[in-house]
């Protein structure tokens, strides 16, 4: 038997996914999603949650970035910096550092 909360959201989303809009049958695995996720910074209010089809939740999850916990933007590149200059490996004088 479903929980208070899943109960809860299933009547006001009157059955229905509110990703796909189709209605919940008997064997469909569904999740409770936030819908601005905690990790980018929503609010585990009852007003953030949904059901959706575990499927959906998924979809969703890769779209927003949340299955990571970090969205596209989040992740830093180098940019190129003319500055930089490659140069070679010196070796060193010491005898104990030579291969021999």
């Amino acid at each position: 038997m479903p929980g208070t909360r899943v109960l809860n959201l299933l009547k006001r989303q009157q059955g229905k996914c509110e990703r796909c809009g189709l209605t919940f049958r008997d064997g469909d695995k569904w999740e409770v999603d936030h819908t601005l996720p905690t990790s980018l910074g929503g609010k585990d209010w009852y007003t953030n949650l949904q059901l959706l089809h575990d499927y959906c939740h998924d979809a969703k999850s890769a779209e927003d970035g949340s299955r990571g916990g970090r969205t596209l933007v989040d992740i830093e590149t180098e940019e190129p910096d003319e500055v930089k200059v490659s140069r070679p490996v010196l070796k060193t004088g010491r005898t104990g550092d030579s291969p021999t």
